[in-house]
């Protein structure tokens, strides 16, 4: 009898698991920026929708934030990762010297935008770029 319940524990154990990896999966990030201190700064999760710094399974946004917090992401260091970016008409995105973000979808710009990159930007081989 104990047997069988440790294994419909260890069912609905494992389903919630597989639930949050879903549930995780491409969901949407926008830039909001402008947090003191950390204005610019990719990695401080207050400058994002989701609260959280995106990562590979997230869908980025860059908006035009210009009548907003005015400030646009800058990545400083290396190994920023994720799913698919979006630069919407009037945002930049910069990436320094010593910073790195990899897509692993798509990176698509809209209208006039800004991209400043000293660092590298690694996309895809079969990515659309709207550069």
């Amino acid at each position: 009898m104990k047997f069988k319940t440790i294994i419909i524990v260890a069912v609905i154990i494992i389903g919630t698991i597989t639930n949050k990896a879903i549930s995780q999966t491409q969901s949407t990030n926008t830039w909001k920026g402008g947090t003191p201190g950390q204005t610019a700064n990719w990695n401080c999760p207050k400058n994002w929708s989701a609260g959280r710094v995106p990562d590979a399974f997230q869908n980025v946004i860059i908006p035009d934030v210009s009548t907003g917090s005015g400030v646009y992401p800058i990545i400083k260091t290396g190994g920023q990762e994720v799913n698919a970016i979006v630069l919407e008409s009037g945002a930049t995105l910069e990436i320094t010297k010593k910073g790195s973000l990899m897509v692993f979808g798509a990176f698509e710009g809209y209208g006039s935008f800004g991209l400043e990159a000293e660092g590298a930007l690694i996309l895809p081989a079969d990515c659309y770029a709207g550069l």
